[in-house]
């Protein structure tokens, strides 16, 4: 699990690890990364007073070593532990979503983690000579390793929690799917492409109750299942898809039309004209649909409803049910899955 370690946007140019300082870090991080993943539970997630304490000791590594308890620590919890504090070094690592308001400050676990982590951190000095180290150096050994602690929190938090957006019944659907793919663009990777395929599968099914809309995995490419498209609808295949490319329309568009299928593709409100322009490229402008995910959505959500309020606040829970039953029958990755709003 021991990760590159790339410079944040957030660390200033002269403090560039050296070489020196990079070989300490991870002579360190070898040991460190054992300790964490000591912390797995059965189920393979990690609490996060694991993480915080991680936060807080590279911290006050960055002030001296070794690291002697009452340098660290108070009667009950560590010293500098809160919401506020994590919060404020994530972001030096250009880290801004929400995490834990408490910050591990309450949870004696949290004490109890950074002892050890100040044991470790303490033995290693006395094998790899942290203390010799100029307070430059040692300040870029102690930001890369908590930029190390970063990363895992990004991954075994962050990225395991499920997609939360507000949702306001008494705005156009397509509001609600805009909210969706950009938070979901936010984790980067695949997940805005799945979701954005889900969402479409999750409202195929709603309208069209007595069809088979196809449920596959957002990974599972169209050949291995012989599919025209990421679905099919009568003699319609359609294409969802976050990034449109050349290939797309200049290779499985034309597939699609020689083939006898009227082709339709979906993209983000954002990419609407970039898919305009590829299509005129492939020269089959004249024979594709190209609509938004959000309005191929939405609309479709407010006319099942009749365009009632109440109906519509019933059609997005349904919608978001459907999605979130799809994900969990094709996807490992429940994350992928969203939050039902408390208004629904």
């Amino acid at each position: 699990m021991i990760q590159e370690l790339s410079p944040s946007s957030e660390e200033p140019l002269h403090n560039r690890t050296t070489e020196r300082a990079t070989k300490i870090t991870e002579n360190i991080l070898k040991e460190i990364c054992d300790w964490y993943e000591k912390k797995r539970n059965s189920k393979g997630n990690v609490n996060t007073n694991v993480m915080t304490a991680g936060l807080y000791m590279t911290e006050h590594l960055k002030k001296k070593v070794p690291l002697f308890e009452k340098d660290y620590l108070t009667d009950s919890q560590v010293k500098g532990a809160g919401g506020s504090q994590a919060k404020a070094i994530l972001q030096k690592h250009g880290e801004s979503r929400k995490f834990t308001s408490e910050g591990g400050r309450t949870s004696r676990r949290t004490r109890a983690y950074a002892i050890e982590l100040a044991e470790i951190i303490n033995r290693k000095n006395k094998e790899v000579g942290i203390d010799r180290l100029g307070e430059q150096e040692r300040k870029q050994v102690a930001f890369r390793l908590q930029n190390w602690f970063v990363k895992r929190i990004q991954e075994d938090y962050f990225d395991k929690q499920q997609i939360s957006v507000e949702i306001d019944p008494g705005k156009p659907v397509r509001k609600a799917v805009e909210a969706l793919v950009r938070e979901s663009r936010k984790r980067g990777g695949t997940t805005a492409g799945a979701v954005a395929q889900h969402l479409v599968g999750a409202k195929l099914a709603l309208r069209f109750p007595e069809q088979n809309i196809s449920n596959e995995s957002y990974t599972t490419a169209d050949f291995q299942t012989n599919r025209a498209g990421d679905f099919q609808v009568g003699d319609t295949a359609i294409h969802v898809t976050v990034s449109p490319t050349e290939k797309l329309f200049s290779e499985r568009c034309k597939e699609n039309i020689y083939n006898g299928f009227r082709p339709r593709v979906l993209v983000p409100e954002d990419r609407v004209a970039a898919a305009f322009q590829l299509a005129e490229v492939a020269g089959v402008s004249e024979h594709i649909a190209i609509q938004s995910i959000e309005d191929f959505v939405g609309t479709n959500i407010e006319e099942i409803a009749i365009f009632s309020t109440e109906e519509i606040r019933l059609g997005l829970k349904s919608l978001l049910l459907e999605y979130n039953k799809r994900v969990e029958e094709a996807e490992s990755d429940t994350s992928l899955k969203i939050e039902m709003p408390t208004n629904l």
